[in-house]
């Protein structure tokens, strides 16, 4: 079944727009395939620990399903609906729960919940423990990034540029937030992050706001990208990548326009570079790490946001968002294909396949393991081993 809206259609027809436009600066065949991988000589191997197939994502209306971990588990869900939960450590099923919904945000985690969300809106709350079912709610849209719980709340953020905040315990909402969106905008939202009580959001028009989680009243609002040109394509300035949290700052990026360093006390920017990217960024070693929306890596010191280096070895790639694991940088591409980089340098020192669909999906770092899930429903957790 499809249940794409009007507004929603235009935004998958945005996103795969904006998407040729990265990935080509003309029509020659040689500047729009993948750039063909090299041999490398690996100085670290990421070593399978378990793996299971969950079931299809559905990259058609580009689902973003990243698994959430707590407790012990981590929880994963497919498009159909299915929603199941594994031992973290041993890859061992815990519980597997079938909801009716075509599942598109999720999966979030806490407060002794695993909560996701579907195209028409509804949000399921199943208990961590067992699966079971223990609230469901209706939004005014559909929601396609994954709920942020805790502190009480499990705050959504739907695509009509609302923030919700509703009651763990009994899914009653609580507050609301609302923004006005541009014209157009990518398929996609950010993921809300809740971090000490308060939601940090990424949103639509190029902007990040800091919200009370109880109450949904702001702490405050900061630009982080400007829109340019005349046309509204070259406007479109979204943050679809989850905004990252460490110490005294938050970082985030967005498409067509900047990564940026802002304090997490009130929003004032540290730092500011252009880039243009529809994923998190990641924070390690002193770097903060952006995948771009053609395909290079780049790391730019946390400090003061100048270029440490830039990696174009994998253009054109679709990379994932990177992922800060142990001591090193890995990323996603269109093959299945996970490259594991130097934070230091850039150079890539080892590469796995862990399947031959897509890994797009924002990659998780979880102390000793690292998981990926392919578009496939591969879920695969991996050990980082040096040679």
């Amino acid at each position: 079944m499809n249940f794409l809206s009007r507004n929603t259609a235009r935004m998958a027809a945005v996103a795969l727009a904006a998407t040729l436009g990265a990935c080509a600066s003309n029509d020659d065949k040689e500047d729009t395939d993948p750039v063909e991988l090299v041999d490398i000589e690996p100085s670290v191997e990421l070593r399978e620990v378990w793996s299971e197939n969950i079931g299809d994502i559905d990259a058609r209306l580009y689902a973003m399903l990243q698994p959430g971990i707590a407790a012990g588990r981590i929880v994963a869900a497919n498009s159909e609906g299915d929603v199941v939960a594994f031992e973290r450590s041993s890859g061992k099923r815990l519980w597997e729960t079938e909801l009716d919904v075509e599942i598109s945000g999720g999966v979030g985690v806490g407060q002794g919940l695993a909560v996701v969300a579907d195209y028409r809106g509804r949000v399921e709350a199943l208990d961590l423990d067992t699966g079971e079912e223990v609230w469901s709610h209706q939004l005014s849209s559909e929601v396609v990034a994954a709920p942020a719980v805790g502190s009480g709340r499990v705050v959504v953020q739907t695509v009509d540029g609302k923030l919700i905040g509703l009651d763990a315990s009994s899914g009653e909402e609580r507050w609301s937030h609302s923004t006005t969106l541009p014209v157009l905008t990518l398929r996609g939202t950010a993921a809300p992050v809740m971090s000490a009580g308060v939601v940090y959001a990424g949103l639509d028009n190029g902007k990040m706001v800091a919200l009370d989680a109880t109450d949904g009243i702001p702490r405050w609002d900061q630009r982080v990208a400007v829109p340019q040109g005349s046309a509204e394509l070259d406007r479109v300035v979204d943050i679809d990548g989850s905004p990252v949290v460490r110490g005294d700052l938050v970082f985030a990026a967005s498409y067509q326009g900047r990564a940026v360093a802002l304090s997490r006390e009130d929003g004032r920017g540290l730092w500011a570079r252009d880039a243009s990217t529809h994923h998190s960024v990641a924070v390690g070693a002193g770097n903060v790490y952006l995948s771009d929306a053609g395909g290079s890596v780049y790391a730019y010191n946390v400090g003061n946001g100048q270029i440490v280096w830039n990696n174009d070895d994998l253009l054109r790639r679709q990379l994932s968002g990177p992922a800060y694991f142990g001591d090193v940088l890995v990323v996603g591409d269109l093959e299945g294909y996970l490259h594991v980089l130097d934070p230091a340098s850039g150079k890539i020192v080892g590469r796995e396949e862990i399947d031959s669909d897509p890994v797009r999906i924002p990659l998780l770092a979880d102390g000793d393991l690292l998981f990926a899930l392919s578009d496939d429903g591969e879920l695969v957790a991996l050990r980082l081993e040096r040679g």
